[in-house]
C-alpha cells in the first residue's frame, strides 16, 4: 500500500508539470518528466524517517545545492553555456532543462534542440519561453531525415588533453581531425593540408573546409624537460627517406591494428547507434629515444580528445606516480642487498587494456584516420557516414580520456595485489611481497614498472604480465634507462647519469664557456635597474629552467641552489638573470660527465636541515635540506622560506619545522621497503641554540606561530619519533642547499651529495 502511494504521488506530480507546460510533451520525454519528479521528491524531508535531512543527502551524501536545483523547472527555456573556440561563434544553444544531475556541482541534464540531444551542464542562462520555442516542442517528434548539418557537436571545456604520461612528447604532429573529404575506395596518401599541430573543429556546413583551431596560448612555447629527452615530432611531410616513411606507416596502422583488433578497445557501430556526444580524436607519431640517446622506436598513438569530455562525469580522475625519491631510496637498499639485475615492465597499450567504467563514451574519426582504418579493415566501409567519419563506443580506456589514467592504475593495483604484492601507505606507486627472507619490490610510474626481484619472480610476473595484459616488453639486465635516467647497477651501489639529456641542451646554447662552481655568491642578489629580457628571450630563459629543474631532481643536485633562484625569476627574467643562467650552463658544460652515485653503507637516515639567513630582496630566508640512506643521497631540497624571520635562530626553526615531517615520512616508507624497524632517524643541525629551544623548550618566543613551531618539534623528540643531534659547520652538508658555495667549499659539497669517494 505505501508503494502504491509513492508511485501516486510521482503520478500526480507529472500529471502537474504536463499540465504546466505550454507546449504537448513529447513521448520521449516522460522518462525526464518522472525523473524530475522523482528528484523533486528526494528533495524533500520525509515523515517516514526520523532525521531531518532529505532523502538525497541520507543516500547520497551530496548537500543540496538550493540556488541551482530550485532555479529551474522541467521544460523551462534556457540558453547553455558552449564553450568558446576564439571564434565569432555562438558561445550558447538553446536547451530544454530536463531534470538535476544529482552530483555536487548542481548540473541539470538538458535537450540540445539544435541536435535534440541530451547533455548536462552547470552554466545557463533562463529565458522565457516565446512562440518559437513552443512551435519547436510541438513537432518535436516529427521524424525528420538527418543530414551532415545535423551531427551533434556539443560543447568544448577548457580543459587540455591528458596525454599519455609515459609517452611524453616535445612537439607532436596530429591527423585526425574532423574534414570534409568522403572515403575514397582506394585509401590514398593523406595529404600535407590534412595535418595540423593542434586538435580542431567541425564547422556547421559540410561543403566548407576545416578551419583549425589554435591551441590555449598559456604556456604554448615552454618545453617540458621530460619530453625533451625522450621524443621527437615526426612529420610526414618532411619525411625524404622512404625507409622512415615506411616505419611511420606501419607504426600507424599497428596502432590501428591493436586498437581494433588485437585489444578490442572500440566497437565500431552507425553513427545512429550514438547516444549523445560524439569526441574527436587524432593520431601522432613520434620517435623515442633512450636516456643514453640511441633511438628506442618509432611509435604512433590515437588520442581522444578529453578536452571534450565533461569534467564533473569524473570526479576521481588523477592518478599517482611513482616519486623520484622514492625510486632513489628502492635502488639504495638494492644496492645494499647486493642487487645488479633488475627488470623493466613496459605494458604495451596500457589504457586500452583497460575496460571502460561509467558512462558510455563515444569516438568520432576524423576522414583521414577512417581511410587509414578502412584500408585494413574493409568491411567497417559500410558505417561511414556522409562527410566521410566512422563512429564507435569506447570498450577500453582510450588514451586522452579524462579517466583513462585512474582506470588503468585501478585495474594495475588489483592484479598485482592479486599476486602477494601489497601497497606503501607512504607512496602508492611502490609494492612489496615478502616471501621468506626476500623482499621483492616494484616502481610503477603509469605502464613503466621497475622490477627489484629475483630472477625467480621476475620470470614469474613475466609469464602473469603476458596472461593478464598480452603484449609486454621486459628488459632484464644491470642498466635501464627510466624517467629519463640512466640507471646502472653494481655489486654494493648505483648510479644515475643523465649525460646525454645535458648534451642535447647544452646544443642550444651559443656559449664555450666553462665554470668551476655554477653560481657566484651574489647568486640571490636582483638588480632592479637590469634590462628585462624582450619575450622571445623570457620565453627561452624559462624553458631552459624549467630543464635544469628537471635534471636537478634526478642526477645533478649540487646544482639545486642556483636553479632555485632562476625559478623565482622566469616570468620577469633580466639580463642578470641570463647571465647567471648561462654560467650554470657552463658548469654543467665542464662537468656533464658527473654521475650521481647512491653507496649505502648501512640503513640509517640523515638528515642535513640548514638555513641561510634573509639571502633574498625581500629578506625571506632559505632552507636547503639533504636526506641520505646510509650515505647515500636520496632527497635534497633548496627553497626560499614562505615567512620572514627576525634572526637566524628563527630561520633556522623554520627550516627545521617544515620539513620533519618529511623525515617521518622516509623513516615509514624505509621500514615498509626493509620490513624491518629503523633505526630512529638524525636530523642534524649546526645552530646550537635551535637544538636547545627543541629539545629543552623554554625561552621567550616572538610568535605563537612560532612557538607552535617549538612545540611540534619538542613533541617529536621527547616521543622519540627522531632525533635532533649538533654538526659542525664545515660538516654541515646542507650548507650548500641553503647558499652558493665557492671552491674549495663547493667540491666538498658536491662530492658529498653525489657520492663521489676522492682516491
Amino acid at each position: 500500500a505505501k508503494v502504491d502511494i509513492k508511485i501516486r504521488r510521482v503520478k500526480e506530480l507529472c500529471r502537474c508539470v504536463k499540465e504546466s507546460l505550454p507546449w504537448q510533451i513529447p513521448k520521449t520525454l516522460i522518462k525526464d518528466l518522472v525523473a524530475y519528479a522523482v528528484a523533486r521528491i528526494n528533495i524533500r524531508r520525509t515523515t517516514a524517517m526520523n532525521v531531518n535531512i532529505c532523502p538525497k543527502v541520507l543516500f547520497t551524501g551530496i548537500k543540496v545545492n538550493y540556488n541551482k536545483e530550485l532555479s529551474l523547472e522541467f521544460g523551462t527555456y534556457a540558453e547553455v553555456y558552449d564553450g568558446t573556440d576564439n571564434t565569432a561563434k555562438s558561445r550558447s544553444v538553446p536547451c530544454i532543462a530536463l531534470y538535476p544531475s544529482n552530483n555536487s556541482t548542481g548540473s541539470w541534464e538538458f535537450l540540445n534542440l539544435k541536435t535534440k540531444s541530451r547533455i548536462r551542464r552547470s552554466h545557463w542562462v533562463k529565458m522565457k519561453t516565446s512562440e518559437l520555442i513552443v512551435n519547436i516542442m510541438n513537432h518535436f517528434d516529427d521524424k525528420v531525415e538527418r543530414t551532415p548539418q545535423e551531427v551533434p557537436q556539443d560543447p568544448v571545456q577548457e580543459l587540455e588533453p591528458v596525454a599519455p604520461a609515459a609517452q611524453p612528447v616535445e612537439q607532436v604532429t596530429e591527423q585526425g581531425t574532423p574534414g570534409s573529404a568522403a572515403v575514397a575506395d582506394v585509401i590514398e596518401e593523406q595529404p600535407a593540408e590534412a595535418v595540423s599541430e593542434a586538435p580542431q573543429t567541425v564547422e556547421a556546413t559540410a561543403q566548407e573546409a576545416v578551419s583549425s583551431r589554435t591551441r590555449l596560448r598559456s604556456g604554448e612555447s615552454i618545453l617540458r624537460p621530460s619530453k625533451y629527452s625522450m621524443a621527437t615530432k615526426v612529420d610526414k611531410r618532411t619525411i625524404i627517406d622512404p625507409v622512415k616513411k615506411q616505419a611511420v606507416e606501419k607504426a600507424e596502422g599497428d596502432e590501428v591494428d591493436l586498437i581494433l583488433d588485437g585489444l578490442k578497445a572500440v566497437e565500431i557501430i552507425s553513427e545512429d547507434d550514438v547516444e549523445g556526444k560524439a569526441h574527436n580524436c587524432h593520431i601522432f607519431t613520434v620517435d623515442k629515444t633512450l636516456a643514453n640517446g640511441k633511438f628506442d622506436k618509432c611509435k604512433s598513438r590515437i588520442v581522444l580528445h578529453g578536452n571534450e569530455q565533461d569534467p564533473n562525469l569524473y570526479p576521481d580522475k588523477s592518478s599517482p606516480t611513482v616519486a623520484i625519491h622514492s625510486i632513489f631510496v628502492c635502488l639504495a637498499f638494492a644496492a645494499f642487498q647486493g642487487i645488479t639485475e633488475v627488470a623493466k615492465i613496459d605494458v604495451k597499450g596500457a589504457f586500452i587494456q583497460t575496460p571502460m567504467e561509467g558512462p558510455p563514451v563515444y569516438i568520432r574519426f576524423s576522414p583521414q584516420l577512417t581511410k587509414l582504418i578502412v584500408k585494413r579493415f574493409p568491411q567497417y566501409a559500410k558505417y561511414v557516414n556522409s562527410k566521410g567519419c566512422l563512429f564507435g563506443k569506447l570498450l577500453k580506456a582510450l588514451y586522452g580520456c579524462i579517466q583513462a589514467s585512474k582506470l588503468w592504475f585501478n585495474n594495475l593495483v588489483r592484479f598485482l595485489k592479486s599476486e602477494g604484492y601489497e601497497q606503501s601507505p607512504t607512496d602508492p606507486c611502490v609494492m612489496r611481497k615478502i616471501k621468506g627472507q626476500k623482499i621483492f619490490l616494484l616502481l610503477i610510474y603509469v605502464d613503466d614498472i621497475l622490477v627489484i626481484a629475483t630472477r625467480e619472480e621476475i620470470e614469474r610476473l613475466r609469464a602473469r604480465f603476458i596472461a593478464k595484459f598480452q603484449w609486454i616488453t621486459m628488459e632484464v639486465g644491470t642498466t635501464h634507462s627510466y624517467l629519463g635516467m640512466q640507471i646502472k647497477l653494481f655489486d654494493g651501489y648505483a648510479t644515475i647519469d643523465m649525460i646525454h639529456y645535458i648534451e642535447k641542451m647544452l646544443t642550444e646554447v651559443n656559449s664555450e664557456k666553462t665554470f668551476a662552481t655554477p653560481a657566484t655568491k651574489k647568486i640571490f642578489d636582483v638588480d632592479e635597474t637590469a634590462v628585462v629580457l624582450n619575450e622571445e628571450e623570457r620565453k627561452k630563459f624559462h624553458t631552459l629552467v624549467a630543464k635544469i629543474l628537471f635534471l636537478s631532481k634526478r642526477a645533478r643536485p649540487e646544482i639545486s641552489t642556483a636553479n632555485s633562484f632562476l625559478c623565482t625569476r622566469v616570468t620577469k627574467a633580466t639580463v642578470e638573470d641570463k647571465r647567471k643562467l648561462y654560467r650554470l650552463l657552463g658548469f654543467l658544460r665542464g662537468t656533464k660527465d658527473v654521475v650521481l652515485t647512491l653507496r649505502p653503507l648501512n640503513l640509517k637516515l640523515e638528515a642535513y636541515i640548514d638555513a641561510s639567513f634573509a639571502p633574498h630582496h625581500d629578506s625571506k630566508s632559505h632552507t636547503g635540506v639533504a636526506i641520505f640512506l646510509g650515505n647515500a643521497l636520496v632527497y635534497v631540497a633548496s627553497r626560499k622560506q614562505k615567512c620572514v624571520t627576525k634572526s637566524p635562530t628563527e630561520s633556522e626553526l623554520v627550516a627545521l619545522t617544515d620539513y620533519i615531517g618529511l623525515v617521518e615520512l622516509f623513516a615509514e616508507f624505509i621500514a615498509f621497503v626493509t620490513n624491518s624497524l629503523v633505526q630512529i632517524p638524525v636530523i642534524y643541525q649546526d645552530s646550537t641554540s635551535v637544538i636547545a629551544i627543541v629539545t629543552k623548550g623554554g625561552g621567550i618566543v616572538r610568535t605563537k606561530h612560532l612557538r607552535v613551531r617549538m612545540n611540534l618539534c619538542k613533541e617529536g623528540i621527547d616521543k622519540d619519533r627522531f632525533k635532533v643531534e649538533h654538526v659542525f659547520t664545515h660538516k654541515m652538508i646542507a650548507d650548500g642547499c641553503s647558499k652558493a658555495l665557492e671552491n674549495p667549499d663547493f667540491r666538498v659539497f658536491m662530492n658529498n651529495v653525489l657520492g663521489v669517494v676522492e682516491k
